[in-house]
């Protein structure tokens, strides 16, 4: 008798081509940049996921040449997103989404998000703890 190994239980589970083509997370929770734009908020605080934005524009942050300190988590908060609330990500010059503050954490720009006077214009976190990837309806 033979022990079945991690890769066979892989392979034993189909995904579908929806399941494969979402970001996955590294191992600590990070999304890496990528091109996929449709996000939702599964953070369980009550209060909400803090959106932040500093003075600047976002032209002025993905410029190479600027010397804008980059720490986003010590920005302002500019409003909320609620748990379940769909937003999709400004996925820059290059499409690849992510921006990595001066503490090489990932933040998401959110570029617009559901609802009526739904928050634009500011940076989440891109981690799993956080949000998920989802498929455009």
């Amino acid at each position: 008798m033979t022990q079945s190994s991690d890769f066979d239980t892989q392979q034993s589970i189909p995904q579908t081509d929806e399941q494969a083509e979402l970001p996955q997370p590294n191992q600590r929770g990070e999304y890496s940049r990528t091109s996929h734009p449709y996000w939702e908020v599964v953070d369980t605080d009550p209060n909400g996921l803090n959106c932040r934005m500093g003075p600047h524009s976002i032209e002025e942050i993905e410029d190479p040449g600027s010397k804008i300190d980059l720490n986003i988590g010590s920005w302002p908060v500019v409003g909320t997103l609620k748990a379940g609330q769909k937003f999709e990500i400004y996925l820059g010059p290059s499409g690849l989404g992510v921006l990595y503050d001066s503490q090489h954490q990932p933040w998401f720009f959110v570029e617009k998000s559901e609802g009526t006077g739904g928050l634009s214009n500011c940076f989440v976190p891109a981690r799993s703890s956080f949000v998920k990837p989802i498929q455009p309806k």
